[in-house]
This record gives C-alpha cells, structure tokens and sequence, in this order.
C-alpha cells in the first residue's frame, strides 16, 4: 500500500469544513472517508447525540455507495440490535470491528443478527469509527467488511487521531450556531500566518507563553501539509494535534485578496466532575472514559504524554482511589468515599458534582 493511500488528512480537512450545512458537511466527510473504508459496501457517515446513561440518538446522517438492497435495510440493522450491544461503539474506543465488540472471531459468522441480516450480502464484520466528546456529541463511520478481522494497531492508532479531529470539529460546529451572522474564521483569539507570526491576539492568547505555543502549533500545522505528507502521512497526521494546549482549534482564513491566515479559536471541551478535580483533570477524565488511552488523550487535548500521567495521578490522589477503573468510577459517581461517612453526617468525605 503506498503512501498516499494511507493519508488521512483528507478526512481531517473535511472536517474542519466547519461552515458548511450539515448535508453537506456530512457529504463532504464520507467522499473524504469512502476511499479509505470501503471495501465494496460503501460506507455511513452520522452525527449522534449520546446523553449519560442512554442510547446514542442519530441526528442525522448520509450513505455513500452502499449497495441498493443493503441500503434498504441499513439503518434499521443497528437499531434492531440489542440495546447492550448498541451501546458498545460508542464506549470501547474510537476505532473497533464489529466482530472485536463482540468479543468473536470465527464464531462471529454465526452470530444471529448478522446471519439474518447482512451476510446474504457477503457483509460478514464492518468497522466503526466513533469520534465522541464529551458532551455525549459526536460524528462517526460505518463500513462493512467482507472478511471476520479485527482492526490492527496502526488501524486504531491512525482513526484515533483522525477522530480526534472530527470530535474537535463537532464541539466547534455546534459552539458557532449560536453566533448567527458571524463567519467562523472572525471569531478567534488570535490571527497568525503560516510563518507563526502573531498578527492579533486576544484573551488570553495576548500572553507570551501562549502566542509561542499557537505559533509551533501552525508550523506543525504547515508542516503536516508539505513534503511531510507525502514522505510519512503518519508523521504528518502526528503533528497536527486536535486542539492547542486543550484551549484552540486551528481554522484558516483566506482575505479576498487570496492572502491565507490561520485563526486560533476558543474550543476547550467542557467536562462536568467532582468539584475537588481542575478543569483540566476532568478534561483527561472525560476523554478517558470515552475509552481513549493517555496517548490518545494528549493528542485530543493538544498536551504532552507526561501532563496526561500526572493530571490522572493527582485525580487519583484528590479523589482517593488506586487504579484507573477506580477512578473513572469516582468521576463518573461525581463524589468520592475518601472517609466513611460519620453517623449523621451522610455526606461527609464527598466531593458532589460541579454542575453542568
């Protein structure tokens, strides 16, 4: 497989295509995905809400060269699966097989849903890649697969990235509804070029340490747009994080002279948590329990592999636990038994839930 084939980065512009109508948005994101997930049963791309504790809502979505008969049926497959299992894509990780959430390999050619439904049309595993923030909103794929094959490592390295984007790219598109009137790319905090020159800041992008940040962010930017991407597509979708320091999205802007700018825009994913944890460390909690590993959350929130490990141990310090599924179950819990309560006191040794 060449190179060019395993460039993703077509997906992660399409996303950042935050102006568009949602139609076309989502057109725009499965012709950017199709080459890269269709292997003769075109693919599904969806917008989904997933409220804490329910079934994930599909907002809207769009089908793109998926056989006629198989398209007939697609959308009612899923939704009569058990309601467990429906549940799955979207808590196992980013990127899975149908096959891999069930927990089957060869048995899964006998799995009664997909005999029923799919296997008459030589579908026999598909792949889903779910991009969540931590909302509950986000955007997803779904592909069928000829063959029962679990996803490689390299294949869940690569769409964890991507789904980094498409997540950031969601929390944006939703933040700029509300702002009727305005152009996404005039609404920032700071304007660079593609040199990093800082042409107007605001905000906290004013301070120093933070107008350097923005400025490496668009050189890695610049550079994942090179040479870079030709020689190593996985080195250039490395170096185009999600988000700058967990604060700014990176948009372009181009002046009708043909002039191109980049805008920094505020879109830190909100995480509501026990009060006793820094915004920061509900941030690497939230995308922990969305199932993403510590690697995959520095890239999400644009920080390095080392803040992700000692925002979890001081978590885990504050909220007196000793092992990550402990500590997901106090952040999910939103309090944390870090004494037993005296009699009378019901509450005592609690953190309550900050608010929403």
């Amino acid at each position: 497989m060449g190179a060019r084939a395993l460039d993703l980065l077509d997906v992660v512009e399409a996303a950042y295509k935050v102006d568009l109508p949602d139609a076309q948005w989502l057109s725009e994101l499965a012709h950017a995905a199709l080459p890269h997930l269709d292997q003769g049963f075109g693919v599904a791309v969806f917008e989904y809400y997933k409220p804490e504790g329910a079934q994930p809502r599909i907002a809207q979505r769009f089908h793109l060269g998926i056989p006629g008969e198989l398209e007939a049926i697609y959308s009612t497959v899923f939704a009569k699966m058990d309601p467990a299992i429906r549940l799955r894509p979207f808590r196992l990780g980013p990127c899975i097989t149908g096959s891999e959430l069930m927990n089957m390999r060869k048995e899964f050619r006998d799995e009664p849903h997909m005999k029923r439904f799919v296997q008459r049309f030589g579908m026999y595993d598909s792949i889903w890649i779910t991009a969540a923030e931590p909302s509950g909103r986000g955007v997803g794929f779904h592909a069928g697969r000829p063959a029962v094959k679990w996803a490689s490592v390299a294949e869940k390295k690569r769409w964890g990235r991507v789904a980094a984007h498409l997540s950031t790219a969601v929390r944006l598109r939703h933040a700029l509804r509300n702002r009727q009137g305005t152009h996404t790319s005039d609404v920032g905090e700071a304007v660079l070029d593609p040199t990093g020159r800082v042409h107007d800041a605001s905000g906290a992008a004013r301070k120093p340490a933070a107008r350097e940040m923005l400025r490496r962010a668009v050189l890695a930017l610049e550079e994942s747009r090179g040479t870079l991407r030709e020689i190593d597509p996985d080195a250039s979708l490395e170096a185009r994080k999600a988000l700058v320091s967990a604060r700014w999205s990176l948009l372009d802007r181009v002046e009708l002279d043909g002039r191109r700018y980049i805008v920094a825009r505020e879109n830190p994913p909100g995480a509501p948590g026990p009060e006793a944890l820094s915004p920061r460390e509900r941030q690497v909690l939230a995308f922990a329990k969305l199932g993403h590993h510590n690697k995959l959350i520095a890239y999400d929130l644009g920080i390095a592999d080392s803040t992700v490990r000692v925002l979890l141990a001081r978590a885990s310090a504050k909220l007196g636990v000793h092992s990550r599924r402990e500590l997901l179950r106090a952040f999910d819990d939103g309090w944390c038994p870090l004494s037993d309560p005296a009699p009378g006191h019901p509450t005592k040794g609690r953190t309550r839930r900050s608010g929403r």
